[in-house]
């Protein structure tokens, strides 16, 4: 018994003659008397009877014509439901974006990669690499471009580096502090950071502790670059970001940045994807048009 021989069976019943059910399957009149007299034998039933009115099904035939119309009905069903999963597998990638990354290689990429793929749907999130984490971890996103916590991924996932990058020590125009040349100087200053204490955007506090410093006061902790823009340019409070973004002047007007002596903190931007499963095609794909820019625009060792 074949689904196609019970498709044949409903299309008799619905248009009441051979000749009608053969010309809305496309097949011939032979084809398909041969189909029905498969299913007969498959059944050891006789399940329609032909009539000067047409044909009419036999009491097995009923049986079997009810049944026939619920599993055709499921396997419509099925191909829908397998159709959508494939859409959904296939159309939509889920990328997380860190703060540098959406600034430097996200207008570079994404139009790139749209024009390449038109047909697959970016899911964008942004944020710092605390928050997206356990997205990570439980597959709501495939991968992040990010900066990565000086201890390391966990044990499920996995870094392709990008670049590295320097941060820098920022302050308003006008702050009492712009000509400060030394860490030691902005003792007593109070800080913005952009992520938990410890992870990249807590990198202030490695930068006292490698001076031997105490650690710093903090002001307030954000979640965005936009957010940590608009606080330094509204108070007296300090913070480091990339250097790329004050190069590039992508935080705006009135921040500026202190030329201190002392070497200041770097941090990895890498590709994160969990170890398994591995990385789909599409998801490899945006994940090397990433490398790509970031050599072409020579990040791959040091941000100026």
């Amino acid at each position: 018994m074949t689904l196609q021989q019970l498709r044949t069976l409903i299309a008799i019943v619905r248009f009441g003659s051979l000749r009608g059910a053969a010309r809305e399957l496309g097949v011939s009149q032979a084809g398909l008397t041969t189909s029905l007299q498969s299913l007969e034998e498959s059944l050891q039933a006789r399940l329609v009877e032909r009539t000067p009115q047409g044909v009419c099904l036999t009491e097995v035939g009923r049986q079997v014509y009810e049944r026939a119309v619920l599993i055709e009905r499921q396997a419509a069903q099925l191909v829908q439901e397998a159709e959508q999963a494939r859409d959904s597998a296939i159309a939509t990638l889920s990328v997380g974006l860190g703060p540098t990354p959406t600034a430097l290689l996200l207008h570079r990429v994404v139009p790139d990669f749209h024009a390449r793929f038109p047909q697959v749907r970016l899911k964008l999130q942004g944020g710092v690499y605390e928050a997206m984490e356990s997205a990570l971890e439980q597959g709501a996103i495939e991968l992040a471009v990010t900066a990565i916590p000086a201890e390391g991924l966990g044990a499920g996932l996995v870094g392709v580096p990008l670049y590295r990058s320097d941060l820098v020590v920022i302050a308003r125009e006008g702050h009492p502090l712009l000509a400060a040349r030394s860490i030691q100087q902005l003792v007593g200053a109070e800080w913005v950071l952009m992520g938990a204490p410890g992870r990249p955007g807590g990198s202030i506090g490695r930068y006292h502790a490698d001076q031997g410093l105490a650690a710093p006061r903090i002001a307030a902790t954000c979640d965005s670059l936009t957010q940590l823009a608009a606080l330094v340019r509204g108070t007296d409070w300090l913070a480091m970001v990339p250097a790329v973004l004050m190069h590039g002047s992508l935080l705006g007007a009135g921040l500026k940045v202190l030329r201190l002596r002392e070497a200041s903190p770097r941090y990895d931007i890498c590709v994160v994807h969990r170890r398994e499963p591995p990385l789909s095609a599409i998801a490899q794909a945006f994940a090397a048009m990433c490398q790509s820019c970031a050599r072409a625009l020579s990040l791959s060792s040091r941000v100026p």
